[in-house]
């Protein structure tokens, strides 16, 4: 079993794959494999996913039409032989000590890590700082950039749910929150995002309703869950 599996979605994605690809290659960590799920590209996309798959092993890939990219999320994990699992965008970027950095932390006991992300828009590169007490129950506390969650966390999960186009790896989050997994803040950074065009509201618009269909807009239920954690971590931490 790979320590980490490393998934990328893509569709159409030849002008910028190579970089994600070659951040993965420049791991100072070797223990992980890279599984890409194309949704049937028409591009050149199928042809450096090839270049890359034949020159290392670690490199695997399928090519067929999706639903989407949390369809080709789902199907990446299903995939996926690694102990742990971390999505990547097409167009973004390991940083090259991400997961050597990662692993040198104690996280054994451990659901899901989480830390901080840097975002090109237009060449602007600003560093994200996510917060080192998680909210995911009032917002979207970190982006999927910068998130690696147990394989078996995802399986019980039952993956990435396919009703939201937009935040359904912030569903995720808040689902193993409510668990609760044990989630732990690591003051590192783990890849460039490069920001699209998709607008603030859809997403706020989405995320509201992901925290509706969880019944986190409701105070008591905030609450109990807080305490819940609370216990679970302090039994955790004995």
């Amino acid at each position: 079993m790979k320590k980490v599996s490393i998934i990328i979605a893509t569709y159409n994605a030849v002008k910028t794959l190579h970089v994600a690809l070659n951040s993965v290659q420049n791991q100072n960590f070797l223990d992980w494999e890279c599984i890409i799920v194309d949704g049937a590209s028409k591009d050149g996309t199928i042809e450096v996913v090839k270049y890359f798959s034949e020159k290392d092993s670690r490199y695997r890939w399928v090519s067929e039409p999706d639903g989407g990219v949390y369809d080709a999320f789902n199907k990446g994990w299903r995939m996926a032989k690694g102990e742990w699992v971390y999505y990547l965008g097409a167009d973004d970027e390991l940083l090259p000590n991400t997961f050597k950095s990662i692993f040198e932390k104690q996280i054994e006991d451990c659901d899901v890590i989480y830390g901080n992300y840097l975002t090109n828009s237009q060449g602007k590169v600003e560093i994200i700082k996510s917060h080192s007490n998680p909210s995911f129950l009032r917002k979207n506390n970190t982006s999927h950039q910068a998130v690696i969650m147990r394989r078996k966390v995802i399986e019980d999960l039952k993956g990435f749910d396919e009703r939201y186009n937009l935040c359904a790896d912030y569903d995720i989050l808040v689902r193993a929150y409510l668990k609760p997994y044990i989630f732990k803040y690591v003051d590192i950074d783990f890849a460039i995002f490069t920001i699209g065009g998709i607008s603030s509201k859809s997403l706020g618009t989405e995320s509201w309703n992901i925290r509706r269909r969880n019944k986190t807009v409701n105070l008591f239920v905030n609450t109990w869950v807080l305490l819940k954690r609370l216990l679970v971590h302090c039994l955790h931490n004995e």
